[in-house]
């Protein structure tokens, strides 16, 4: 079923691309009743709804559940609620709950890794002859009939913790020890179980919300856009673009520091993050402007480094959380290298932040840890930099 706007003339939204125009958390406010009026398609109308869960944590159901949408509370009570089938919150269970989820969803959700070596790891309900049916075998029966299918978390869309490498071989499995997998993606890597070539009924490829867990404003936005019929713009990793653009380096608080070569010892201190682990030049999300809890902090404005956990590859991918990336040697460079590659650079700070932005920092290709160049942001001057040194390093400074 093609999902459509309503006969009655309402004006449908593409809400991911107001996103990308308005400031952080203007989309919500400024339209809840058109937004409103797209989730109650899928509960007053004849959109159907299927909320699949593999291996997770439910923290993105949690997620979205602590949103903080007041106008919109009612309304997204009964969208919850109403879903064909969600384990986590519907209320009917068992044989019950099976024969309620729709078989040919107009939009299916996948929260949580698919594992595909012990599929035994993530099953839901129970096949004709009453064994445990795997959630792969669910996902390659519904996928194919949906309008659209979505990957709510770095599991669902890129295989997330449980796919984390098993580096100690623990009980002589291989590195991945269920064959966790998303959708269309192993970490940065295709195929995932629906293969590189899959296309829902919209001719869209799975749409990754990528995150651990991501914001609540990712889920309502991307499920209340595609349910208005819009298509939604994605990028390399089919995450909406409005959302994942961004880099969290580039809007940074401790910014200035950075650019001074003033490194935290620790998390907590003052100065930046970089040398403790923080990965924000290369993890891309609007967190920083978007910010969390009814748009009151995000991790780096509380003295927490960022863990890159918006990235694919994310878990194994920023390993150890408390080193700096370049020090892991993911890139093949570390800060001191990049530094002296910065020629005529005053500050090792600076210089060590030219050398990387030269050799392509916050891009890296999908098939490997290649840098590539970057794009997202245009060099300072050194006029922009002795002026960036003279501000207050307390000031949010978007850029």
């Amino acid at each position: 079923m093609a999902i459509r706007s309503s006969d009655d003339g309402q004006t449908r939204r593409d809400f991911l691309r107001l996103a990308g125009a308005m400031s952080a958390g203007a989309v919500v406010s400024r339209h809840t009743d058109e937004i409103a009026q797209a989730l109650q398609q899928a509960t007053d109308g004849p959109v159907e709804v299927a909320w699949l869960q593999g291996q997770s944590c439910s923290g993105c159901t949690i997620s979205l559940l602590q949103g903080q949408y007041p106008t919109l509370e009612e309304t997204l009570s009964e969208f919850r609620m109403e879903l064909t089938f969600h384990p986590t919150l519907m209320a009917e269970h068992g044989e019950a709950a099976i024969e309620s989820m729709s078989k040919s969803p107009d939009i299916l959700v996948l929260e949580g890794a698919v594992p595909t070596k012990i599929p035994s790891a993530a099953t839901v309900g129970e096949t004709p002859e009453g064994e445990e049916k795997p959630l792969v075998d669910w996902i390659n029966e519904l996928a194919p009939e949906a309008e659209y299918v979505i990957g709510v978390g770095n599991c669902a869309s890129f295989g997330g913790w449980p796919a984390a490498e098993n580096k100690q071989r623990v009980g002589g499995a291989g590195e991945n020890v269920t064959g966790a997998k998303g959708l269309q993606f192993e970490q940065r890597s295709q195929p995932g179980v629906l293969g590189p070539d899959f296309t829902a009924g919209s001719g869209l490829p799975v749409i990754n919300l990528g995150g651990c867990p991501p914001h609540p404003d990712y889920i309502l936005l991307t499920i209340a856009t595609v349910l208005n019929g819009h298509t939604p713009d994605l990028d390399q990793y089919h995450r909406p673009k409005p959302f994942y653009e961004p880099l969290v380096h580039d809007n940074c608080k401790w910014r200035g520091y950075f650019d001074r070569g003033e490194f935290a010892d620790k998390p907590g201190e003052e100065g930046c993050l970089y040398q403790v682990g923080c990965a924000g030049p290369y993890t891309h999300c609007d967190d920083q402007t978007r910010l969390w809890n009814d748009g009151t902090s995000v991790c780096l404005n509380v003295g927490a480094p960022c863990i890159g956990c918006m990235e694919p590859g994310f878990w194994d991918r920023f390993q150890p959380l408390n080193k700096s990336v370049e020090r892991q040697n993911i890139f093949g460079v570390d800060v001191e290298t990049a530094g002296l590659a910065a020629v005529g650079a005053g500050v090792v700070g600076i210089g060590a932040h030219a050398g990387r932005k030269a050799m392509g920092y916050g891009k890296s290709g999908p098939d490997g840890d290649e840098p590539q160049a970057e794009t997202a942001t245009e060099e300072r001057t050194a006029s922009d930099t002795d002026q960036q040194s003279d501000a207050d390093t307390g000031t949010d400074r978007s850029e």
